[in-house]
């Protein structure tokens, strides 16, 4: 198995042809490797050789002391013919995949060193525009990074200014079921650079002896590392599913998850090892949309800190321009597979902003220049979301979940199972996806660019970016023999899935829900979370003076923490009911450490308004941690805070909304240890409780 050194770690190559295959891809490539990726062609039906170009991201080797090492640098990629420089991991775009074995003893303990090898900072206005900061206490010049409660910036027209570094970075487990703040039982040391965190919830306090667990509140300079530890197994055996990791920095988070700081976690377990999934070929299609207006690298010209390509926030935005999809770092990557092969699919929404909509067409011909639309689309069988398999609901309705396309907001992941034991030499799939909008409700768009009912399969295709090729999928007997031609025991595949008895069986899931789901009054719900922005005054109050990209009219940025440290206390071991609503576009709701039970939706046919989400997500009660909340609906969630203390947040995860202040930062308080209520400096801990300020 090849391996190579890679920063302190290792990666292993998904595929012997991975350097053959890509320069094949681009057009480059020694005359040795070119023959060898010649070689490696496949023949199809008409008589066309082609090369497989798709590939798994590489996978990330553990040092010798089982540490993944990670390391934030320039980071170069080819898109649309055109060489950029972002902020990527391990010089990698997208990051390697971190990929854990089971363990049926659980006990899995995964760390991760991370190291920024920048060395300086690079301050940017999110808004592109000259800023100006001062001290509101002294007057004096200062630097504002976000947060600040008296470092102040305005631009030319005395319009609050958004100024972060980019280049100040952290490290976010999304997915993942762990302490937000320090792992437990100390043994981390300092060295080299690497940096520990005290063991207790005041990070400025005590001896740092600990390793960060997802700790999204640090910050990690040009020229620092840290040591995280994530516990997976530490409240019990973690789910098996695709989780994924990437920067949380407030400010920058956007602007280096589109510059490449992005990878795949896989926590492996028992749903692995069933029958129809064990030996089905196993692909990760983890989907990145930079946008395709940067100014690439010249000529010859270096990626390296000075010329990072992907540094206008601004542009993150621009939802006028098509977008660009690409697969693993690849546009439009060939998949070749033998008839009767049966595949799982593991999606990763990894981009920064818009939905995405991918349905499977028949092709008429190897390189999909006509679809056969009279086929219909074809379905793939989801077993899991968010890196937790789907249940099977009592009454079979809606089971298993086969829509005829994967519907997607940013922060998702959607795994399934694609059926080839009917697919025959000389069959070709293609695979189509792109932008979707949402309901536009200022009236400034032409056209209706939301989904109200269900679409036929040109509507679908029309709302597919016009048609953008995600991937090609040709099916040849010159591909091999299939490794799979059975489908798994779905029945089976449920079995995985979490209880729906919450608190250890004390709470019938199913049960709360229909109560909750029959509450009208605001002042009956334990946590209500109203997602908002202002697209007319972008950069100040509304009618109603609240700050643009707010939660319940507060703004991450703009709360003063030293009077408000925490915008929610939560209780360990309570389950509470959450209601999400948006206002103008839609927002995907994501929430750390503890992921929320998505009560069922109503029945097909009611006039309920939340039967809309039936054409985007399981109609069934299931576990998620991001779900997208638009179109007039709005959705009821259970949360249980089990197990862990600490603080963390809950946000929009598209991540330019999020920066710019579309996030809450909350606490889970143990009461037998603690005084919950004291924890807020004297203020509000509550959504239903409002400050002077």
């Amino acid at each position: 198995m090849d391996q190579a050194p890679l920063g302190f770690g290792r990666v292993r190559a998904a595929a012997p042809l991975l350097g053959a295959l890509a320069l094949v891809a681009c057009g480059g490539g020694s005359d040795e490797e070119a023959a060898a990726a010649a070689a490696s062609c496949v023949t199809l039906a008409d008589g066309k050789c082609v090369v497989e170009t798709f590939h798994n991201p590489a996978v990330l080797q553990p040092n010798a002391q089982g540490v993944y090492e990670l390391e934030l640098k320039p980071t170069k990629f080819t898109f649309e013919g055109q060489r950029h420089c972002g902020r990527g991991y391990d010089g990698i775009y997208p990051a390697p995949t971190i990929d854990t074995a089971a363990s049926p003893g659980g006990q899995r303990q995964v760390r991760v060193n991370l190291r920024n090898r920048f060395t300086k900072s690079a301050h940017r206005s999110l808004s592109g525009t000259a800023c100006t900061c001062a001290d509101t206490a002294t007057g004096q010049s200062c630097m504002s990074h976000g947060g600040s409660s008296t470092c102040k910036c305005t631009d030319a027209d005395g319009k609050t200014c958004h100024i972060f570094d980019f280049n100040v970075t952290n490290l976010h487990a999304h997915g993942s079921h762990v302490r937000p703040d320090y792992a437990t039982g100390g043994g981390c040391v300092e060295s080299d650079g690497l940096l520990c965190r005290s063991c207790n919830g005041d990070r400025s306090v005590g001896a740092r002896e600990c390793y960060h667990g997802d700790d999204v509140l640090s910050r990690v300079e040009p020229g620092q590392g840290v040591q995280h530890r994530w516990d997976i197994d530490e409240d019990h055996v973690s789910y098996a599913g695709l989780n994924w990791y990437h920067p949380h920095i407030h400010g920058s988070t956007a602007i280096q998850v589109a510059g490449g700081a992005t990878g795949a976690w896989i926590v492996r377990g028992p749903l692995d090892e069933i029958p129809g999934i064990k030996n089905a070929k196993e692909r990760i299609l983890l989907i990145t949309t930079p946008p395709v207006d940067e100014k690439p690298l010249a000529d010859g010209q270096a990626c390296d800190e000075n010329h990072i390509t992907f540094d206008n926030f601004a542009v993150l935005g621009d939802t006028s321009k098509k977008q660009t999809n690409l697969v693993n770092g690849v546009r439009r990557p060939r998949i070749v597979m033998p008839p009767g092969q049966i595949e799982r699919w593991r999606f990763l929404h990894a981009a920064f902003l818009d939905e995405i909509q991918v349905v499977i067409f028949k092709g008429k011909d190897a390189d999909c220049t006509s679809l056969d639309l009279d086929a219909g689309p074809v379905p793939l069988t989801q077993i899991g979301r968010d890196g937790i398999p789907l249940p099977r609901p009592a009454d079979g309705a809606d089971w298993p979940f086969a829509p005829p396309y994967v519907f997607m907001a940013p922060g998702y992941r959607v795994e399934a199972m694609l059926d080839g034991s009917k697919l025959t030499h000389g069959d070709t799939l293609c695979v189509m996806s792109g932008r979707f909008l949402q309901e536009d409700t200022t009236g400034t768009t032409q056209g209706q660019i939301s989904q109200t009912t269900t679409p036929t399969p040109e509507q679908i295709l029309k709302t597919a970016s016009n048609g953008d090729i995600l991937a090609i999928v040709n099916v040849s007997s010159a591909a091999g023999t299939p490794t799979e031609t059975h489908m798994p025991d779905l029945a089976a595949v449920a079995k995985e899935a979490p209880s729906l008895m919450l608190q250890d069986g004390k709470v019938d899931a199913l049960a709360r829900c229909q109560e909750v789901q029959k509450l009208k009054k605001p002042e009956e719900i334990d946590q209500l979370a109203a997602m908002w922005m202002i697209f007319y005054n972008n950069s100040g109050l509304d009618a109603c003076g609240f700050p643009d990209h707010n939660l319940n009219a507060k703004n991450f940025e703009a709360t003063n923490r030293d009077k408000h440290p925490y915008d929610r206390v939560f209780k360990k071991g309570a389950v509470d009911h959450w209601r999400i609503t948006s206002g103008f576009d839609g927002h995907p709701f994501h929430i750390h450490i503890n992921p929320y039970l998505v009560c069922p939706l109503p029945p097909a046919g009611s006039s309920d308004p939340n039967v809309k989400s039936r054409l985007f997500e399981p109609p069934f009660a299931h576990f998620r941690d991001t779900y997208l909340v638009n179109l007039d609906r709005t959705v009821d969630l259970l949360a249980e805070y089990r197990a862990f203390t600490g603080s963390y947040v809950y946000h929009c995860h598209k991540l330019n909304h999020e920066d710019h202040g579309m996030m809450e930062l909350v606490r889970v308080c143990d009461p037998q240890t603690e005084s919950c209520d004291g924890l807020c400096a004297g203020g509000p801990c509550s959504w239903k409780s409002c400050a002077s300020d």
